[in-house]
């Protein structure tokens, strides 16, 4: 949990330093008084990466060279990231650390106008999301990820080559097929445990949707037969990526399907026929599914929910922010307070011009 935050000459927020204590912080202000940014400042401490852009520069505040953001937390952990000569740097209780012990000094869910893209956007984007609940659960399968990417890599540069050495390619495809086989295992444990959170909390909500089911989809559909069924898939598609010059099986190509069961038993892609307020709904479950899957593990994240009460009629959204209750410390941004007059919130916050004052 956050209890301490300050930030210097990051985006346009004024100098920060506040206590930030448990319960259900809303956080009110216009269209770009700095909400957003306040929240993108957790969430870089707690991923070192922004929701908002790859480049770490684009943070720094207009007319500045460098940002620095730091906080504590209730386990007495100090967090920092800064910029400094254009470089990004991190700390954990002034140390420098291995990013996976920075990943788990300060666990988040997080909320913003891109996780729509999760339901309706390219596999990359599912790809992602079954990553971070990965990383929520294990920091530690940061090594399992970079594994299959530098295995992915060289068999990338051998098949591009136009020339391969069969042996070269049997050492690449070898290291590719135990780390698919790792990473595949590990998707598929966190979706298994992500549905069982979502039907969970769809059902204790109420919000009106259809049944959702959720099934990994695997590539090679083989893999979480381990590593010998992967090597196998992979060694029989090596003609065609010698042909092709590209590698065609692997968890890059994984997705998460996501499709809602009708009264018969028939199943419809989400993405196809449901409405923007059900799409947000069921994002935002997913989303809370995750941190119910974390909870489970003993792991209390913070939540961070950035301008969430947007396309859901007040009921539906009553009903989630009951489910987002739940949760220790819940961070959330709006621009219409009149939504909130009728739900339980803890404290209040108003940021005007980067200024951040509690009322």
């Amino acid at each position: 949990m956050l209890t301490h935050l300050s930030a210097t000459a990051f985006r346009n927020l004024e100098a920060l330093d506040v206590e930030v204590g448990p319960g259900r912080h809303l956080i009110l202000g216009t269209n770009g008084a700095g909400k957003t940014s306040l929240l993108e400042a957790i969430y870089l401490l707690a991923t070192t990466r922004s929701f908002r852009t790859p480049r770490i520069a684009d943070c720094v505040r207009h007319g500045e060279s460098s940002f620095r953001v730091l906080c504590e937390t209730a386990e007495r952990q100090k967090l920092e990231v800064f910029l400094d000569a254009g470089q990004r740097e991190r700390r954990v209780n002034g140390e420098r650390t291995s990013l996976a012990d920075h990943l788990a000094a300060l666990p988040v869910v997080c909320w913003t106008a891109s996780e729509g893209e999760v339901l309706t956007g390219a596999p990359t984007e599912r790809r992602r999301f079954m990553d971070r609940g990965v990383l929520g659960l294990r920091p530690v399968a940061l090594e399992v990820m970079s594994r299959y990417r530098h295995a992915l890599d060289g068999k990338k540069e051998l098949l591009k080559s136009g020339w391969v050495d069969p042996v070269q390619l049997s050492v690449w495809t070898d290291l590719q097929a135990r780390a698919a086989a790792e990473l595949s295992a590990l998707r598929a444990t966190y979706v298994e445990q992500l549905s069982a959170g979502l039907a969970e909390l769809l059902e204790a909500a109420d919000l009106g949707l259809p049944e959702v089911k959720l099934k990994y989809r695997p590539s090679p559909s083989e893999a979480i037969d381990g590593v010998e069924a992967v090597r196998g898939a992979l060694e029989q598609a090596q003609a065609k990526e010698i042909e092709l010059k590209q590698p065609l099986l692997g968890p890059q190509r994984d997705d998460l399907s996501i499709r809602w069961v009708g009264r018969e038993g028939e199943s419809r892609a989400v993405k196809r026929v449901a409405s923007a307020g059900e799409r947000k709904a069921l994002g935002l479950a997913l989303l809370l599914a995750h941190g119910q899957v974390l909870q489970g593990r003993n792991v209390e994240p913070v939540v961070l929910l950035d301008d969430v009460d947007a396309e859901l009629d007040p009921e539906r959204w009553s009903r989630l922010w009951t489910l987002v209750g739940r949760h220790l410390q819940i961070l959330v941004t709006s621009a219409r307070p009149a939504v909130w007059e009728h739900l339980e919130i803890d404290h209040r916050w108003q940021v005007e011009s980067g200024r951040v004052r509690r009322g």
